[in-house]
């Protein structure tokens, strides 16, 4: 199948040999562009604490969010880093550190993966999204959560109508990139449409399009449903 994706260019890397790993072709379209956050002193803030063995756990929910904070300083050695999905992870390995894996980006996932952190202080290095539910999941397993921003995303002002005459399905990777691609439910009868998660699911279906595949929170997950 032909897939469109909408996949911020700066972390479009690796995605058409992936998609064809599964059988498929990649159509990328960024309907989201990245800039740096409003406010950067909460990302300089983190990235001091953790050089300095402040933070426990360190926590990164994509490869442009690694980029950002390596730029600023590196994780002292002691720190528990978790990444969402193998690219994450493969991109912090790259700054020469040991990442696990979380396979699956919920709020009850996360605190479920970490198991007990009582005491324990948390960094997490996020797209300018808030996403309280995880801060508060997190929280009320006793552990101080640090959360910066580390990028903001932006309307690119691309048009989604074009690239899907000629796919056979589109993946929405984000409820943002869903809000910003102009899609609508007459389109979606034409085309298999797919939410990466659940998150990005409730937005859509808020718009009237109602996803026929939702995936576990990666593009592998989506792939393996297609």
């Amino acid at each position: 199948m032909k897939i469109a994706v909408t996949k911020l260019k700066e972390k479009s890397e690796g995605i058409p040999e992936l998609f064809r790993r599964y059988g498929h072709e990649a159509v990328l379209v960024s309907t989201m562009r990245a800039s740096d956050p409003a406010d950067p002193a909460p990302l300089s803030r983190l990235a001091e604490m953790a050089s300095k063995g402040g933070i426990d756990i360190l926590i990164f929910t994509s490869a442009l969010g690694v980029d950002k904070f390596f730029e600023r300083a590196k994780a002292a050695k002691t720190t528990r880093i978790v990444s969402v999905g193998p690219k994450t992870a493969k991109k912090v390995e790259g700054y020469g550190f040991l990442s696990e894996v979380i396979a699956q980006f919920s709020s009850e996932h996360f605190a479920e993966y970490l198991g007990d952190i009582r005491g324990k202080t948390i960094g997490i290095a996020r797209a300018e999204v808030p996403n309280p539910e995880l801060i508060e999941s997190l929280a009320s397993g006793g552990a101080t959560i640090i959360e910066a921003p580390a990028y903001r995303l932006e309307p690119a002002g691309n048009s989604i109508a074009d690239v899907l005459k000629e796919a056979d399905a589109v993946i929405f990777t984000s409820a943002k990139s869903f809000e910003s691609s102009g899609f609508n439910h007459d389109q979606a009868r034409k085309i298999k449409v797919i939410a990466i998660g659940e998150k990005t699911a409730d937005t859509m279906r808020k718009y009237g399009v109602i996803p026929d595949i939702v995936g576990d929170g990666t593009l592998e997950g989506c792939l393996e449903r297609v």
